[in-house]
This record gives C-alpha cells, sequence and structure tokens, in this order.
C-alpha cells in the first residue's frame, strides 16, 4: 500500500471541499446537488456504493436523491422510528458494522444490497431532512478518524443545501399558486364580460356552460333546472351530450349532499355513484347555480381531457368551477328578473333594444330630461352638460342625427340609422342612431328616446378580420351577407391541428412575459403560412391551433395546401429552433394531426355575436391524431393519404385506437415532399 503523507491527504481533502463549493453555487436543483454530492462523497472516502434519501415528513416516507452502486427505487415507508432514533445521531455518524434492530424494511434492504457501513442523519435544526448513506471502501479497510470527520463535513453542508432547496421550492409553489390564482381572477373577469351583456335566459345559459367545459376541458357538460316544481331535472342546456335518455330526479342523494353543503362534489369511477350511472360517466364534476339562498338548478362537466387521456378533475377545478356558477347564477338570475320587469311593465321595444347602450331621453319639448352612464360615456360629458339642454344644440354638429330625430317627432314611428360619423365626438367616432317615440302603458306619447351605440371599434372590423382568415376570404364572406348569417351547412373540408408538445411543462419554467413573448413569435409565425396557403385560423386554444381548409370557400386544393402548410410549419419551426438554441432558449417541438371529411360549417351563436366553425366527428379525429402524433411528427388520416399520396411521401403506421371510435383507425406519418 502506498502511504500518503498527512500534507498530501489534507490538500486532497481540501481539493473535495473546493468542488463541493462548486457543486452547491453551480446547481440549481436539489437533484443535481444530491448526485454531485454523492459522487464527490464516495470519490473522497474511496466508496463505491451509497445513496442520499429524502424524507418528506408530511408524507412520511424515504425517497432517492441519488444513489451509486445499486438500482433506484420508488419512495417507501420509514422505519416508525426512525425520527427518534436519528435525533440521536444528528451530529454525528450510525456505523452499520451491524445493523440497528430499529433499521426495517426497504431501508435496511437498500443497506444490505449497498453494503453500506456508514449512515449519516441530516437533520437540520429539529428537522430530518434524508439520510446519507456509504458502502465499504474499496480495498475494505476500515474508515479512518479524518474520513469520517469529511463525511460529516459534507453531510451538513449536503443538509444547508436540501434545505435552502426545500426553502427555494416552498417560494415557488407560492408563486405558482399565486399565478394561478391571478389567471383564474382574469378568466372570471373575462367571464363576467362575456356574460353581462347577455340578458336572454337561454343564450346565458349556453354562454356559461360553453365557457365552462372550455376551462376545464371537458367533454360534454349540461345545465340542469327544476321548473314549475317539478321534482324532475330538466336539460336547460347541453354541450356535446345529446338528448338525455334517462330521468333525473332533483331528490337524489347527490343533490341534496350539495345543497346542505353548499358546495360542489368531484365524483371518480370508485364512488359508484346513482348518478354516475345514469348518465354513464365515471369522471364528473357538479357544482350548484346558486343566487342568493336560492338554487337554479346545477352544472354538470364530464371527462377532463389532457394529453394523456382522461383525467379526474381536482379540488382546483371544483373551486374555479363553483366561482364562475357563483358569477353565472347571479347573471341568470338577475336576466331572469329582468325578462319578468320587462313583462310586467310592457317595456317599449326601442328601450329594450338599448339598454346596452347609450339611452337619452327628450320631452314633448326636445329638451333632455334622462341619460344613462352609457350615454354619458359615448359623449364624453358630464351630466350637468346634457340635462335640460336641448338636443339641437346637443347635437349641433351632427345634422344626420338631428334629422332622425326630427323625422321620429313628425311621423311617430322609429327611424334608424347607421353608421354615422359622431363629430359631436370626433372625427373618427361611428354610431349607429336609434330615436323611437316615448310612450306609457296607456300610449300617450311623453317625448322621445334615442339610443346611441358607439360602433368605432367595430368599423374596423375588416381590418381585423384579416388577422383570422385569409384576405381572399375576407372578401368573399363581406361580399356575400348570406354567408355572415347564423346556421350551417354540410361540406367536405380538411382539418389541420397543431400543438407544443410539453409546452405547459416548460412554461411553468419560463417567466410569465417569457411565455407570452414564445406564444406570440410562434403563433405570428405559423399563422402567416396558414394565410399564404388560405387556409381559415378557426381556433387558438392555449398552444393549440385550429386551421380549416374548404370552409367558409373551398377548392380541388385544400387537402394538399392543409398537408403543404403542415410541412411548411415544421420547417419555420426548424428555423426558430436554431435562432433558439443560438438564444439558448430551450427549442419548440410540435405534433400536428389533419384529417379530411363531412362537417357542418356555419356562424353558431346569436345574431349578436357568432363564431364561424367546424362541427362534427371529422373534426374529433383531427384532435386525437395530433394529440397521438409525437414531437415533429405529422399524422394524417386514411382519406388525407387518398387524397395526396402522389404529392408526398408517407409512413404506414399502426393503426392506433381514438377516443368515440368502435375500431382502430388508419394512420400515416408524412415523409417528405416528393
Amino acid at each position: 500500500m502506498i502511504e500518503v503523507s498527512a500534507a498530501d491527504q489534507l490538500d486532497y481533502y481540501l481539493t473535495s471541499l473546493d468542488e463541493l463549493g462548486e457543486i452547491l453555487i453551480d446547481s440549481d436543483q436539489s437533484e443535481s446537488v444530491g448526485k454531485g454530492i454523492l459522487r464527490l462523497t464516495l470519490g473522497t472516502i474511496m466508496a463505491s456504493k451509497g445513496a442520499i434519501f429524502l424524507y418528506n415528513q408530511s408524507l412520511n416516507e424515504l425517497s432517492f436523491l441519488a444513489c451509486q452502486g445499486f438500482k433506484k427505487g420508488t419512495p417507501f415507508s420509514p422505519p416508525k422510528d426512525i425520527i427518534s432514533e436519528s435525533e440521536k445521531h444528528r451530529h454525528d455518524q450510525i456505523k452499520l458494522d451491524k445493523i440497528p434492530t430499529w433499521i426495517t424494511g426497504e431501508l435496511k434492504k437498500c443497506i444490505l444490497e449497498s453494503n453500506s457501513k456508514i449512515l449519516v442523519p441530516l437533520y437540520h435544526k429539529d428537522h430530518l431532512l434524508g439520510l446519507l448513506c456509504v458502502g465499504k471502501k474499496f480495498m475494505g479497510e476500515s474508515y479512518t478518524d479524518a474520513e469520517i470527520k469529511i463525511l460529516e463535513i459534507i453531510a451538513n453542508h449536503l443538509t444547508k443545501a436540501l434545505y435552502n432547496y426545500e426553502l427555494i421550492q416552498d417560494v415557488d409553489e407560492k408563486r405558482q399558486q399565486l399565478n394561478l390564482k391571478l389567471l383564474e381572477l382574469e378568466t372570471l373577469f373575462d367571464i363576467s364580460v362575456a356574460i353581462s351583456s347577455l340578458l336572454d335566459v337561454d343564450e346565458l345559459g349556453e354562454e356559461i356552460l360553453w365557457r365552462s367545459v372550455g376551462i376545464l376541458n371537458a367533454s360534454k357538460g349540461m345545465i340542469l333546472v327544476s321548473k314549475n316544481n317539478s321534482p324532475i331535472l330538466e336539460v336547460n342546456n347541453e354541450f356535446n351530450w345529446g338528448e338525455l335518455d334517462t330521468l333525473i330526479s332533483k331528490k337524489l342523494g347527490i343533490f341534496k349532499k350539495i345543497e346542505e353543503n353548499n358546495s360542489g362534489v368531484i365524483l371518480i369511477p370508485n364512488d359508484k355513484n346513482t348518478l354516475q350511472k345514469k348518465l354513464g360517466e365515471d369522471h364528473i364534476i357538479i357544482t350548484p347555480l346558486k343566487a342568493k339562498d336560492n338554487i337554479l338548478g346545477f352544472m354538470i362537466l364530464c371527462n377532463k381531457e389532457t394529453r394523456h387521456g382522461i383525467e379526474a378533475f381536482n379540488k382546483t377545478d371544483l373551486d374555479l368551477l363553483s366561482a364562475l356558477c357563483n358569477q353565472g347564477a347571479v347573471a341568470l338570475d338577475n336576466a331572469r328578473l329582468f325578462k319578468g320587469i320587462t313583462e310586467a311593465k310592457q317595456f317599449n321595444e326601442s328601450i329594450l333594444g338599448s339598454i346596452a347602450t347609450g339611452v337619452i331621453t327628450l320631452d314633448t319639448l326636445g329638451e333632455i330630461d334622462s341619460i344613462n352612464q352609457a350615454g354619458l360615456n359615448i359623449l364624453n360629458l358630464g351630466m350637468d352638460d346634457v340635462i335640460g339642454n336641448h338636443y339641437m344644440f346637443l347635437f349641433e354638429k351632427d345634422p344626420e342625427i338631428v334629422d332622425v330625430i326630427q323625422r321620429v317627432e313628425a311621423e311617430n314611428k322609429t327611424h334608424t340609422e347607421i353608421n354615422l360619423s359622431f363629430l359631436t365626438v370626433s372625427e373618427e367616432a361611428v354610431v349607429n342612431v336609434s330615436a323611437a317615440p316615448r310612450t306609457d302603458p296607456k300610449g300617450d306619447v311623453l317625448g322621445l328616446v334615442i339610443a346611441i351605440e358607439d360602433i368605432t371599434d367595430v368599423s374596423k372590423v375588416k381590418n381585423t378580420f384579416k388577422r383570422y382568415v385569409s384576405k381572399q376570404v375576407v372578401d368573399e364572406l363581406l361580399d356575400d351577407d348570406a354567408k355572415l348569417k347564423l346556421g350551417g351547412e354540410e361540406r367536405e373540408v380538411t382539418i389541420l391541428f397543431s400543438d407544443i408538445r410539453g409546452f405547459t411543462s416548460m412554461s411553468e419554467k419560463m417567466k410569465p412575459e417569457d411565455v407570452v413573448t414564445t406564444l406570440n413569435e410562434y403563433f405570428s409565425e405559423m399563422i402567416d403560412i396558414v394565410f399564404k396557403q388560405n387556409g381559415t385560423l378557426d381556433k387558438i386554444i392555449g398552444d393549440e391551433l385550429m386551421v380549416v381548409f374548404g370552409a367558409p370557400i373551398s377548392a380541388k386544393d385544400d387537402t394538399e395546401r392543409a398537408v403543404t402548410t403542415a410541412t411548411e410549419m415544421q420547417e419555420k419551426i426548424s428555423k426558430m429552433n436554431f435562432e433558439r438554441q443560438t438564444q439558448k432558449k430551450k427549442p419548440i417541438f410540435v405534433g400536428m394531426g389533419i384529417n379530411r371529411g363531412i362537417v357542418v360549417s356555419g356562424n353558431i351563436g346569436s345574431k349578436e355575436m357568432m363564431d364561424y366553425t367546424v362541427i362534427g366527428d371529422t373534426v374529433n379525429l383531427g384532435a386525437r391524431l395530433c394529440s397521438a402524433a409525437g414531437p415533429d411528427e405529422i399524422l394524417v388520416s386514411q382519406s388525407v393519404w387518398e387524397k395526396t399520396e402522389k404529392q408526398f411521401s408517407y409512413e404506414k403506421l399502426k393503426p392506433i385506437k381514438v377516443k368515440g371510435k368502435k375500431n382502430k383507425v388508419a394512420v400515416y406519418r408524412i415523409k417528405n415532399k416528393i
């Protein structure tokens, strides 16, 4: 054996401690620190095997932070006396020449497997963070006092590092919780704005249900209400459900439980609740629609869809849905009250039509006797500047508006003009103006009511519309008003879905502003390609794009352009990733799915607010293919392959099982353009 001088030994230990410092400084995760310290420890004391275990007090379990020389296992329950026994050795080590009787179970198994000779508890104050165990030395010699001392020093530094990372993790978790809460508040605000403008009960119910389904990624949902004191809950609104072939009694235990506890409920497969059997669904979340002390109905959503399949709803989902339903219930209650008031008092249709806009009333002399806040906002004036003024003076810069009012005075009937320049405010302002006789319940004329709607922003719709679809599509739609009416038609289209893989986990490690910047850069490039190929951008959901080829305008080469779009998008992503690499940013990987078939296309919504989209099984299969696609993969259906096999090179894959299909579906992966 080669003799090592004390000076050389000291120098060796100092070098190890210096390396230890570098590990602690350079590593930003506890796992990296653990692996580095374990490697350094074993190398310093000349041992071949060892492990670092983390202790989770709340879960009462030990898990592997790092190990060497044997297989890393899953978390396991520690010996029942681990706290008390470790406490006895918090400032030194436990020699394992003879394993103490309190070391049992999986920990004993690991010690035997690694042939560990020393166990060091990792204690910070009164908190056990973990255990460090090391095996025998390479040559089988006993550990010297110096080696044990250096081991304790390393263990002390490891303990401090783990404690610091525990604090950092706690801060990060709280920050994530705060960010999540802010996101929830923003979502609820957006929803509040959306539903506050709706006064029709049915439309409002549809909006609340649609928003809820979208936020929780549910596959289907419904709103159940009790009508005419019936014990049976009726479907007031539904999404992707169809006709319910069973009766749902509000006397079911689950509804009584919700009413008693005044809170929603999450059902999982193991619950085997009666409602689950009646609906034929396992994953269900239910919340009451409660306004004041009155339950108006119940919101039911099923099947939380993720990239990994169906997952159970969680407490966060329940809290968010409860907040949404609380807002929705108040809005529904207000809408019902409003409906009752309008029916009871027989409001004039012109008044009803102008509630969401600026409303000005004139007496029989033409002087203004009332104006709502919206009207003041549109005029950019104060109440004192308006009340008592004659309309001729108020609108002296706008003779067209004066003309509308005078025609109503002369003919005693409603007159409306749209897209009028509103010089009273500014040269850029544009309004719709409606004036009608103001009558009492007996029909006697009391004056006039004027409704002013500020459409300055709406006048910019055409330019805004071009951000969603190509210029050719915009021009054709605006030239043909029939295509902007509610309704749908069956037509053959090609659907392209694209989704960034792992973006959720990637974004969790990014600043919010960096997430937004990344998405904006990505969508800007992708949408440019879509519009170049005359595709219609149907939706942007998170980091997912849905693009339609063949609606509202169809062409013979719709399917070919869809595949071309996908290949050009992947080429552009490769170039973007090269730039991101030079900027030391993580690359973006995208999966895509393309399907061709018959859909129902058209404008869905209301006359005041509509959304042009396509629905049907063809859309669902395209989305499923996208979910099945791996990073940088483009998967297409049989129908797409048949249409484009001569233009593109494909690799046939094994048929896959997708949700909603009884049989497996054929799938092809695009290789390159021929």
